[in-house]
């Protein structure tokens, strides 16, 4: 079986990708603005031509002479507002024209040296924001205090938790020692001060700017089998304090979409863990067109999971196409789901393994896939087979044991 890679300790690199050189290179004043006009609508700063409406000041320690730039962080990437050059001391001022509350970041400018993390700080903005930043120029990303906001304290005290988490992990020899389930609750034992936090400061100032950043980590990163559903109601009090503060706001649709998949997400988890109803699969097949796993409600449905990279899954195909000859027909389909990013390589792997049944689907995200997540699988080829009211009889049938079930199942 081919297992998908699983690195646990990402959970600290939840910031931000670094804005690109096109961005951030033209501008060659002390202090400049700009913005990129066919992002205006989709972006969070004015026109350049617009007083600035946030002052940014502090010192950069050990860091003279650096280039600051301050980016938005909007739906076609980072988009610089404002940049500025720290003096001999590494003191810096620099001010922007934003429109609205949201996620910004301050980034040290230049090429990042490989093997080294980009310097890139978080920032929640508000209009007519103060902000007043200490930093050090050797340890950018972990040294940082703000101060001057409503939002600086809250920040602060997330990023001091992240840090010791941060720590852990970086305490961590040889992680492979672990199995999977020693390290999930080695993460949640760490975790939980930081998530302690976040869940106190969201239920005492709701609608603080800061939680852009802090809701982040009352996701489930490692799937519903660790994940506190208490949180999902944390996020909720976040949502309808941000609906009454920031109405019209993107990213208060954002939080309500994300509530919204969350308790959907756990409904099809429940469903699939405590009921055994295969979760619906809704995606498209080669020609474009969307295909639903509840549309064979009726039949015997084998769900098989591949991919055409997958070499044990090409082994089992023949396996596969021998038994939907003999028993293919209108009480037996197969549900195909492939886990491919190149739609290319899919086609022909269909065409070349003679795959004749007509259900064929992927969104093309390879691992991304949210199949993954509602059955809860990390390897290839997975199989599922579910009844015609669409629960789950068995699971990880390959083989004689699949072809032993559709025996017991048909009696041929």
């Amino acid at each position: 079986m081919i297992k998908k890679s699983i690195y646990v300790f990402a959970l600290s690199t939840l910031f931000f990708a670094c804005g690109s050189e096109e961005n951030s290179s033209n501008a060659t004043n002390k202090e400049t603005s700009t913005t990129n006009k066919e992002s205006q609508s989709e972006s969070l700063m004015k026109d350049p031509s617009v007083a600035p409406n946030v002052l940014i000041s502090g010192v950069l320690n050990n860091g003279p002479n650096a280039t600051l730039v301050l980016e938005a962080n909007t739906d076609r990437g980072t988009i610089m507002i404002s940049k500025t050059t720290t003096d001999e001391a590494g003191n810096f001022t620099l001010k922007g024209a934003i429109e609205a509350m949201g996620l910004y970041q301050l980034r040290v400018d230049g090429n990042v040296p490989e093997g080294q993390e980009a310097k890139i700080i978080p920032l929640t903005l508000v209009p007519e924001d103060e902000l007043k930043l200490t930093l050090d120029f050797d340890d950018f990303n972990r040294s940082v205090v703000y101060k001057g906001t409503e939002w600086a304290e809250p920040l602060n005290g997330y990023m001091d938790k992240m840090k010791d988490f941060i720590d852990w992990q970086m305490s961590i020899e040889n992680p492979q020692q672990y199995s999977e389930d020693q390290i999930v609750k080695m993460v949640n034992k760490e975790k939980a001060p930081m998530d302690r936090y976040i869940i106190e400061e969201i239920r005492k100032d709701p609608d603080n700017p800061a939680h852009i950043l802090l809701m982040t980590n009352l996701m489930p990163m490692m799937g519903f089998d660790h994940y506190d559903t208490k949180n999902i109601e944390v996020l909720k009090i976040l949502h309808a304090a941000y609906e009454e503060s920031y109405p019209n706001h993107p990213m208060t649709a954002n939080i309500g979409s994300q509530v919204a998949q969350l308790e959907k997400g756990l409904k099809d988890y429940k469903d699939f863990k405590e009921n055994n109803i295969a979760p619906e699969i809704a995606k498209k097949n080669p020609s474009g067109e969307v295909m639903k796993l509840s549309s064979l409600r009726g039949k015997y449905v084998l769900i098989d999971f591949w991919a055409s990279w997958c070499g044990p899954c090409r082994v089992e195909n023949p396996n596969v196409v021998r038994l939907y000859k003999k028993y293919g027909g209108e009480d037996f389909e197969i549900f195909s789901v492939s886990l491919d990013k190149d739609g290319d390589k899919w086609k022909q792997a269909i065409k070349d393994d003679n795959l004749m049944w007509d259900y064929h689907v992927s969104d093309l995200q390879g691992w991304n896939t949210d199949v993954t997540k509602s059955y809860q699988f990390s390897g290839i080829p997975h199989t599922v087979l579910i009844d015609p009211e669409g629960k789950i009889i068995a699971e990880k049938l390959r083989g004689p044991s699949l072809e032993k079930k559709l025996q017991e199942l048909f009696e041929k």
